[in-house]
């Protein structure tokens, strides 16, 4: 996927669909770390993609152009 830094687009555009990986999921879960997610974003098919930090402490925002980018996330990750 295609990557858009935060400094060349903010805030992503409403249509795009948006999906929260919180701490507690990436420390409670199988415990992968975030490098893992970012490595996988980079080599997987689709569209763009926008990464902020969520509540500033809380976790990640994902937000994807494609919504069907968003559900092979979800199913890989959440």
């Amino acid at each position: 996927m295609i990557h858009i830094p935060s400094g060349e687009m903010w805030p992503p555009p409403e249509s795009w669909t948006e999906v929260r990986v919180m701490w507690e999921d990436i420390l409670e879960g199988p415990k992968f770390p975030i490098k893992r997610i970012l490595d996988w974003l980079e080599d997987a098919p689709g569209g763009r993609y926008h990464m902020s930090g969520y509540e500033s402490t809380e976790g990640f925002s994902f937000r994807f152009e494609r919504a069907e980018d968003a559900t092979h996330f979800k199913l890989r990750w959440l």
